[in-house]
């Protein structure tokens, strides 16, 4: 990687601003013509929002709705109505950094440029600005493992044109990913930065601020999603392995991998504090497969400083196999201590047991997907989830067939035709050559034989040097005067006869270091002379037979190489100005050494088409971004929610492979090649699924009249009546009309997953009474139910009656229990509400014996 000036940095940067702000608009333009937000009351645009982003814009209203920000965090410290009747401290419970930044910086908005600013408004322009960074970034990210701004391109190109494949931001804009994932992709994307530049300058430099960089993005994304420690802990195994396969010095990698390690666990300290003491964070993979790295660093580098104390060179336990042995070792003794450390902290009263069994919930979810095993009720329910469905083979087909099938075949048919090209060539009969070409041809020969044999254009009289010449005008002309030709058949020659000149030169080295030798052992004598001189004609004998006219004569060679080097600089350069366009990167190497400079000047023009492997392929920071685009693939394959991480890393891959091959020797190629998969591409079906995200008429869905029962709720039921419902919309009840709920949909907490699974008992076929204590333990007034999901039939694996059959077998035998509800009178439930979708029932006591009709209830509207 080749360190760029500063005018290529502000290029790009440029050209990633454009895509910025194209992106924004691109997303906010979406969203617009999908949701006709602009049209909506204010309770119609939160009612679009479900599950846990409901949840979050509930914090961030609260915080703005406050007379300043200062207000709004200290009733998140102390929040009662979300798990009623706990009392919950949202900084350190949820991940609400983007709310707090957000409305931060709405009230400076509000206070001094725009007192008319709408909180949802100023909310989703964030997102799209986020969304926008990401691309940003992905250029960026492109552009350096490509080594060009095409790759750039074609990796934003590729990401717009199959929008469906990324994070969705216009569907889902508050999901956690859309915060945390630009964060993600900016420490990936300077981690290999920081790669490339040590390779470059073999040395490691601007340690605190890759330090202190990284840790802020690591701290950034931890607060905003919590899978980010997944990914940090894949990343950090990746980088390790890398590096103990690579060719780089020990002490070099040894340093960095100290820096790099200290910058996770600065992020997780920065993360730990601005969360107000979030005691999950110190329990994560991420956290003991940092220390663990650290750890080892550390000990490598004792171990190099106490060799170096004691003057050994070499330290047999500080090469690679040290890491090699000992980091299995440390994940091995880091997830068994875990477990113990857990239960020691829950026993001493330091965390509660909700807390230590946090991560129990993907630790199901992964057993469930991977090995089919049956796992809790709320695992299978978040296993249902249709986000967390697998990626559906016909539309992973057209990924695959649009960004690999199409760029590779059409990569194929440029190799083929090229190779049947030089076939042709090779066996044709020789054509008419041009005069043009063959006086070329004549000039290239020249310029060769004058920098091979060291003579200039006044020694061209010498009859010798004449004949030579002449030699190498009838080779080139027996090849037809090509001059492709004729380099295979001079190199043909140079191995069955090797040249005279590598002798000459071997006679010229062996001739100087005997020189040299002469003159330290004539210093030496002269030194003695001066401490001892009444022994002169002994000290002065050996000098007698040094070869004082050897030296004068390899001085005369030294002069006449350097007048004839003189002699051909002016050519040379006149040379390099006619050719100063062309690339110097890569040539075909002839044997002679002395003409080995002059070749890669005229590499673009006179070296061979046919493709090779560029070593930068197997690049570190190549490597890790390869290696993490497969961990991301198999993720994706697994949970759909996660694809847009294995697309998004492939954008950025996708243009380099190709790119790595040719740039260096046929640029025009690859240039030519990646321009005809865009226009294939980008018609068919890429502008299709362009076209789909702005006209989406084909997917519109019917209403489940989420509207008209948040309505009844606001108007017929107390301030502080205590609701329970589905985890799909009951924090949307809880935003729209402020009531207290017991449950919500962040599931990964045991506690929340206990609550859900009492709440959810509504739908199994268990008696009433037990069903109404578990819902009377929670204090439950008003519960929520889907007439979806009571149906009393089973018709396929996810339907709720489904789980809890697996769960509960020896129930069976009972109808369901929220049928019997809706079609019989049972005491202790009344239903109170109902439309097409949803149904309210409404809880007594059950000392409490009333019998009501329902056309008497003043509040009921079927």
């Amino acid at each position: 990687m080749r360190e760029p000036n500063l005018y290529v940095i502000l290029s790009h940067a440029l050209i990633g601003s454009g895509f910025f702000f194209l992106y924004v608009q691109h997303v906010r333009v979406i969203f617009e013509t999908r949701t006709n937000i602009q049209q909506l009351s204010q309770l119609e645009r939160e009612a679009l929002l479900r599950r846990e982003d409901a949840l979050y814009y509930a914090f961030y209203k609260r915080l703005t709705d406050g007379p300043d920000f200062w207000h709004g965090l200290e009733q998140l410290k102390n929040v009662t109505d979300i798990e009623y009747p706990h009392s919950v401290n949202v900084v350190q419970r949820f991940y609400v950094l983007p709310e707090l930044v957000t409305a931060y910086f709405y009230h400076v908005v509000r206070s001094g440029f725009n007192p008319v600013v709408q909180p949802m408004q100023f909310y989703l322009e964030s997102v799209w600005l986020m969304g926008g960074v990401t691309l940003l970034v992905l250029y960026l990210y492109g552009t350096l493992l490509s080594e060009n701004i095409f790759g750039g391109i074609y990796g934003v190109i590729s990401y717009v044109m199959f929008h469906s494949f990324v994070a969705k931001i216009y569907e889902r804009p508050l999901a956690r990913e859309n915060f945390a994932f630009p964060f993600i992709f900016l420490q990936m994307f300077y981690l290999c930065i920081c790669i490339g530049r040590m390779i470059h300058r073999q040395k490691h430099t601007s340690r605190l601020f890759m330090i202190f960089a990284m840790g802020m993005f690591t701290a950034c994304a931890l607060l905003s999603w919590q899978f980010s420690s997944f990914i940090f802990t894949t990343q950090i195994i990746i980088v390790m392995s890398s590096w103990n396969v690579s060719a780089l010095p020990a002490g070099l990698t040894n340093a960095f991998a100290l820096d790099y390690s200290l910058s996770h666990l600065v992020g997780h300290a920065l993360a730990f504090g601005m969360s107000h003491g979030n005691i999950q964070l110190l329990f994560t993979w991420q956290l003991t497969v940092s220390l663990s790295l650290f750890l080892i660093s550390v000990g490598r580098h004792l171990r190099q400083a106490r060799s170096r104390r004691q003057g050994h060179s070499l330290d047999p336990f500080q090469g690679d196999c040290f890491s090699v042995k000992f980091f299995p070792l440390a994940l091995l003794f880091a997830s068994s201590m875990q477990v113990k450390l857990l239960e020691l902290l829950a026993r001493a009263g330091l965390i509660t047991a909700p807390d230590a069994v946090y991560y129990s919930h993907y630790s199901d979810l992964w057993a469930h997907w991977a090995l089919q095993v049956k796992v809790g009720f709320v695992a299978n329910l978040s296993a249902c989830n249709p986000l967390y469905a697998r990626v559906a083979l016909p539309e992973l087909w057209q990924l695959v067939k649009t960004l690999i099938v199409k760029p590779y075949c059409m990569y194929g048919v440029v190799m083929l035709a090229m190779f049947f090209r030089r076939w042709r060539k090779s066996g044709a009969p020789a054509s008419a050559v041009s005069e043009e070409q063959r006086e070329r041809a004549r000039n290239y020969v020249l310029e060769d034989f004058l920098e091979e044999h060291r003579v200039s254009m006044g020694d061209m009289s010498n009859r010798q040097t004449e004949e030579r010449l002449r030699k190498c005008f009838r080779l080139l002309r027996n090849c037809d005067h090509d001059y492709e030709r004729y380099k295979r058949a001079q190199a043909e020659l140079r191995e069955e006869q090797p040249p005279a000149q590598d002798d000459f030169m071997q006679n010229i080295k062996r001739l100087r270091a005997q020189i040299h030798r002469n003159s330290d052992k004539q210093r030496k004598e002269r030194a003695q002379e001066t401490k001892d001189p009444r022994e002169p004609d002994e000290e002065l004998e050996p000098v007698e037979p040094l070869p004082q006219p050897s030296n004068d004569e390899d001085e005369e060679e030294e002069e006449e190489l350097q007048q004839e080097r003189k002699e051909a600089a002016p050519e040379a350069a006149k040379e390099e100005e006619e050719e100063g366009e062309q690339e110097e990167e890569e040539d075909s190497p002839l044997p002679s050494a002395s003409s080995q400079h002059r070749r890669k000047r005229h590499s673009s023009r006179r070296s061979s088409v046919v493709p090779t492997a560029n070593s930068q392929i197997f690049s570190l920071h190549y490597m890790y971004s390869f290696l993490q685009m497969l961990v991301f693939t198999v993720v994706g394959l697994a949970v759909r929610k996660l694809f847009f991480l294995s697309f998004t890393q492939g954008c950025v891959i996708a243009p380099t492979i190709c790119s790595k091959v040719w740039y260096h020797r046929q640029r025009n190629i690859f240039w030519s090649v990646s321009l005809a998969v865009f226009l294939l591409s980008m018609f068919d079906p890429g502008m299709m699924n362009i076209r789909d995200e702005y006209f989406p008429t084909r997917y519109t869905h019917s209403s489940d009249d989420l509207d008209s029962m948040l309505e009844w709720i606001k108007l017929n039921t107390e301030r502080d009546a205590v609701f329970a419902g589905p985890v799909e919309i009951i924090g949307t009840v809880h935003l729209t009309t402020k009531r207290p709920i017991v449950n919500h949909a962040h599931l990964e907490m045991r506690q929340m997953a206990e609550r859900t699974e009492h709440v959810y008992s509504v739908y199994s076929r268990q008696q009433s009474s037990d069903i109404y204590n578990q819902c009377a333990q929670l204090k439950i007034q008003y519960l929520i139910i889907s007439l979806d999901e009571c149906t009393n039939e089973v018709r396929d694996d996810c339907d709720l009656l489904s789980i809890w059959d697996e769960k509960q077998p020896a129930y069976r035998k009972y109808p369901q229990f929220c049928h019997e509800l809706l079609h019989k009178n049972v005491p202790s439930f009344l239903k109170v509400y109902a439309n097409e979708h949803y149904a309210i029932i409404k809880m007594f006591s059950q000392s409490v014996q009333i019998s009501l009709k329902h056309n008497k209830m003043p509040e009921m509207a079927i």
